[in-house]
């Protein structure tokens, strides 16, 4: 059971729960969590002088000293307090007004209105908006009497507002007067004061500047059904009582003479108090119009001139079928002259920014990125869709592509090629005609080797060849087909940095990740398990300030864990059918207990070294110097590369300079 104490209790109180609290209660005190005070009704809405009635909540908790309760500025006698309901009395000097509720200093304003009989009282205001001037009409009861006795303030004026005639019994009238800002109207009578409910908008004339497009840009021209936006002042003013019923909304109207011709649409979600959002009207023709433009509060005198455009028609384009990027003229009249008015979809991808020909056609390239087949064309200007008619579908052809190089290294940083070796470009719709193929290794055209398949084409790489990138033109075909980067093998066969990342001296690290005064530091593109120091994870040691020496390294005691049992450090790569030397250079090792490097197969990291002798290749760390695994690939694999070590003692290390792959065979 939880029990919420809403206010501040006496000490001796407090004390008698403190006493209960190991019990199943939760105590809960409202100086820490405030529950929402809510006011749902009251009992009676009218009554005279001294009558009480009941209003109903909730969290209005049970201390009276805490609560106050209002109708309009008069503070009501609390007869009694309960969580639920309160009990008032009305005093002396009450008149109607809207009830609210203080709660140990959490105010609710409420709509509910009481209103005292026998003593003059103001039910309503209407409206609780206007202009300077206009008039504003008082209703209630007990007003008969003559207008000398009234004050009536808005804010900001200390003379009376004018009456527009003497008070009746239940209504009077007065005008806005000039210099009236927007807030609470004073009433008094005979020198008693009033209740008004409700806070007073003084209006201010609306006014509107310029039409323009959904740019940002002046522009009183535009297709019948495009967005346009006029601009001004006070069209959207915010009333200081949110839930007042409107006299009208906002319209915005096309007129030739004085007929209106049509009424455009207002966006309300994009409705400001500068701008108006409009979809100007489909069922325009073309021609010269006037735009009246009205809030709920006026119609505006200044009219905006606006012209609506011959709509756009298209009447022929230049191919209805092609690979991607070819070009595609839409030719057609009344397209404009402003290339970002117009967008081209081909299906659901749209074109970079067209461009116009001599003749004010749209000039277009079919997007990368389409599924080949059949692709709807959509042309759409000012946000208008303009029809396609009988040229609304385009087909894209399947665009050749390259897939992959047969007869070439493929490591994971990069292909790489023998100079004088045959290679197999795969790939898909290279077609059969070798004559309409040219193959080009970065600046240099390449003799195919004789016939071509629609998916393979063989070339002999040159002699002198260092690296480009692989790309083929076919013909009538609009867009060059690319292939990867070509490197030609190195003539020592070291393919390190083709395999490994971050793999010599100076080691990179990550940032933010040193430990014992930036002297370790976690690794890149290394994963690194059981190495630490300090409680933080590391695997380079930085051996000066300069940065001058660094090791991919293990160590124990120095900041470090005394003892370390199979910490690691490997990388994952993957290497394709081939023999190879790993070149492990040790800096510096001082043992106790062992270490290893060694290759295993996946993704997974490398084995204990309890588990050695199960993985791919191995050595043993025992020296200063170079230790090298050979390795025999069969299949292409996904593998793991690092060192393993148990230091049995503490000061004992194994760093690494370099990590080197060569290529035997």
């Amino acid at each position: 059971m939880r029990k919420i104490y809403n206010y501040i209790l006496s000490a001796f109180f407090i004390s008698s729960l403190v006493a209960c609290d190991g019990q199943d209660e939760e105590i809960i005190h409202m100086q820490n969590q405030d529950p929402v005070v809510t006011v749902t009704s009251i009992s009676d809405a009218v009554g005279y002088v001294g009558n009480e009635f009941t209003i109903y909540g909730t969290n209005f908790g049970i201390v009276a000293n805490d609560v106050e309760v209002y109708v309009g500025n008069t503070k009501l006698q609390l007869i009694s307090c309960e969580d639920e309901e309160l009990t008032v009395k009305i005093p002396e000097g009450t008149t109607a007004g809207r009830i609210s509720v203080v709660v140990y200093g959490q105010r609710v304003d409420t709509q509910l209105m009481y209103d005292v009989l026998g003593v003059p009282g103001i039910r309503t205001v209407i409206p609780l908006y206007g202009f300077v001037g206009d008039e504003i009409k008082f209703n209630g009861h007990d007003l008969g009497v003559p207008s000398a006795h009234y004050k009536v303030l808005f804010s900001g004026k200390e003379e009376s507002a004018a009456f527009m005639a003497e008070p009746e019994m239940e209504s009077f009238s007065v005008k806005v007067p000039e210099g009236a800002q927007s807030g609470a109207i004073t009433l008094t009578i005979a020198d008693v004061p009033v209740n008004v409910s409700g806070q007073f908008t003084v209006l201010q004339h609306a006014t509107v500047d310029k039409v323009q497009n959904t740019a940002g840009e002046d522009s009183n021209q535009g297709l019948a059904g495009c967005i346009s936006v006029i601009t001004g002042t006070n069209l959207k003013p915010e009333l200081l009582e949110s839930d007042i019923e409107l006299p009208g909304t906002w319209k915005v109207e096309f007129l030739q003479g004085t007929e209106i011709i049509a009424t455009g649409i207002v966006d309300m979600e994009q409705l400001s108090n500068e701008k108006i959002t409009l979809k100007v009207p489909e069922m325009l023709t073309a021609g010269n119009y006037k735009i009246a433009v009205s809030t709920p509060f006026e119609e505006i005198k200044t009219r905006l001139d606006y012209t609506i455009l011959p709509k756009p028609i298209v009447t022929g384009i230049s191919k209805t079928e092609g690979y991607v990027n070819a070009e595609v003229v839409i030719s057609g009249t009344d397209f404009g002259n402003k290339a970002s008015d117009i967008e081209v979809k081909f299906g659901e991808t749209v074109c970079e920014v067209p461009t116009f020909d001599k003749d004010g056609n749209i000039v277009v390239r079919v997007p990368a990125g389409l599924q080949a087949g059949a692709n709807t064309l959509t042309l759409t200007i000012q946000g208008v869709t303009i029809s396609m008619g009988e040229y609304g579908v385009f087909e894209v052809y399947d665009t050749p592509e390259i897939t992959s190089i047969e007869g070439a290294y493929n490591f994971p940083y990069g292909i790489l090629v023998k100079a004088g070796s045959n290679i197999t470009i795969k790939g898909k719709n290279f077609g059969t005609d070798a004559n309409a193929i040219v193959v080009m290794l970065g600046e240099e055209q390449i003799d195919i080797n004789g016939n071509v398949t629609a998916d393979a084409i063989s070339i002999t790489v040159p002699n002198d060849f260092t690296s480009g990138k692989l790309l083929m033109k076919i013909q009538d075909v609009d867009v060059d087909i690319e292939g990867p980067e070509l490197v030609i093998m190195p003539e020592d066969g070291d393919i390190t940095q083709y395999v490994l990342k971050n793999y010599k001296h100076e080691w990179l690290v990550m940032e933010g990740s040193d430990a014992r005064k930036r002297e370790w530091w976690k690794p890149q593109d290394w994963e690194v398990e059981g190495v630490s120091c300090e409680g933080k994870v590391v695997g380079v040691q930085w051996q000066d300030k300069n940065n001058a020496v660094t090791s991919l390294a293990m160590q124990s005691g120095w900041g470090c864990p005394d003892k370390m049992e199979n910490g690691k450090i490997w990388q994952v790569t993957s290497l394709p059918v081939g023999q190879y030397d790993i070149i492990i250079n040790v800096r510096d090792i001082k043992l106790s207990g062992q270490s290893y490097a060694m290759v295993c197969v996946g993704d997974e990291g490398i084995l204990d070294i309890e588990d050695v002798s199960n993985s791919l290749a191995q050595t043993s760390l025992t020296k200063v110097g170079e230790v090298k695994m050979e390795l025999n690939m069969s299949k292409c694999s996904v593998l793991s590369i690092g060192f393993v070590s148990t230091l049995t003692s503490k000061e004992r290390y194994v760093k690494i300079e370099s990590f080197k792959v060569i290529l035997v065979e």
